[in-house]
């Protein structure tokens, strides 16, 4: 007798999209959430899942947020739910993204402490 299975990760983009002013760049975009997952699959056919995490990614800077895991589930679950900027937590970003003024969108260098347009303080 043949077995055949096995234990990998997969990827599900879940059914939500919020706007957002970018905790990262300051730009107006969106947010899209998807689901990590490990899967046990035996002939092909997905078993049990497990070692769940969520994260939502911005389309402005495609920066990705680790967001609750509570707040996931009730978006896996198709539930209404409204992420915070307190629920983003950055954990990876493009490097080679432009860095624009929050205030006024001018392209900054790295090396700026405050926008040459507008005179905001850049963090």
């Amino acid at each position: 007798m043949i077995f055949i299975g096995g234990i990998n990760t997969a990827q599900k983009a879940l059914d939500f999209i919020q706007t957002i002013i970018c905790k990262k760049c300051g730009r107006y975009g969106s947010i899209s959430v998807f689901m990590t997952y490990t899967c046990f699959t035996f002939f092909f056919i997905p078993i049990f899942k497990w070692n769940r995490q969520y994260f939502a990614v911005s389309s402005c800077c495609n920066t990705v947020f680790s967001i609750p895991k509570e707040k996931g589930e009730a978006i896996a679950r198709g539930e209404s739910v409204t992420l915070e900027d307190d629920d983003l937590t950055i954990i990876g970003s493009n490097p080679y993204q432009d860095h624009h003024c929050p205030e006024c969108g001018y392209l900054l260098s790295d090396d700026f402490t405050f926008c040459p347009k507008c005179g905001r303080k850049i963090d």
